[in-house]
């Protein structure tokens, strides 16, 4: 178990490498409605805030460890969630969900590599959690590191290359779930699979104009020039999108209705690549501004 063998590292510890803010209401929400789910060989372990298992079948040896490590699960929860703030535009963006008094956000954890690992985001009503779990709405994807908060490139690295992996799976999927998929390769998905290549491998290479972590390390003469590369990546991606939003509508019309829900997931990722884009672009027009708020 990869997983535990990751957090037993941290054992009786608190994760402190992380810069503190102040909560605002959405995201102390978020924060106190916080359920974690880890992925151990593709079961699915959910435990609620207090750290009590919820779904999965018990392992003795590893929820005793999350049972017995509040300290390091709660700084983890503060860790992923700050890291959303700076990193992404998840908690803004699904607003409309998480200031429900009854939804809860699940964070659930898949260890990658050493201390690295992808987070899916869902939400759902917290009553019906243990009845209908299979119905939680998925509101975004991240990545972290365990050992280093801070991010290069604004953050951008990780999310982009994972729309080249995520368009070989789309595209494996399509082989086996799509009825008419003859009808669909060429119009849709060679153009999806070029569109994704060709966007990552252009915003790569831009961002390396800007390595620093966070806008506040950007030297004033480099403002434009960042922002200009922003505004250009971001429109790479709606053209991206609108492909796929076109897709979606072909698919719907040919009742293609069990391959739609790939296709949807993968544009919700699109879409908060985008929505973090815009989030960095106002950031930028600020700091060019100088007009204080």
């Amino acid at each position: 178990m990869e997983t535990l063998n990751t957090f037993k590292n941290y054992d009786g510890k608190k994760l402190t490498n992380f810069p503190a803010i102040v909560y605002s209401n959405l995201y102390r929400r978020a924060l106190d409605n916080v359920y974690f789910e880890f992925k151990i060989e593709e079961e699915g372990y959910l435990f609620s805030p207090f750290y009590t298992l919820l779904r999965g079948e018990p392992l003795p040896e590893f929820t005793d460890f999350i049972e017995n490590n509040e300290l390091l699960f709660d700084s983890l929860k503060e860790y992923i969630i700050n890291s959303l703030f700076v990193y992404s535009a998840i908690i803004e963006e699904n607003s409309y969900y998480l200031t429900k008094p009854q939804s809860v956000i699940i964070i659930r954890l898949i260890h990658k590599e050493t201390t690295h690992f992808e987070i899916k985001f869902y939400t759902h009503y917290q009553d019906e959690l243990q009845d209908n779990y299979d119905d939680k709405i998925y509101i975004g994807r991240d990545f972290i590191n365990l050992d280093q908060f801070e991010r290069k490139y604004l953050g951008l690295e990780n999310s982009f290359n994972s729309i080249v992996e995520q368009n070989v799976k789309f595209q494996e999927l399509a082989v086996h779930k799509l009825r008419y998929f003859e009808d669909f390769k060429k119009d849709y998905l060679d153009e999806i699979s070029y569109s994704a290549n060709e966007t990552v491998s252009d915003t790569l290479e831009r961002i390396r104009l800007f390595p620093q972590s966070k806008v506040a390390d950007i030297p004033k003469v480099k403002l434009n020039e960042t922002l200009d590369n922003i505004l250009y990546i971001q429109n790479l991606m709606i053209e991206f999108r609108d492909l796929m939003y076109e897709f979606e509508d072909q698919l719907r019309l040919r009742e293609e209705h069990k391959f739609v829900k790939y296709l949807t997931k993968f544009s919700k990722d699109i879409k908060g690549d985008i929505r973090y884009l815009r989030k960095l672009s106002f950031q930028l027009h600020l700091k060019i501004s100088n007009f204080p708020i």
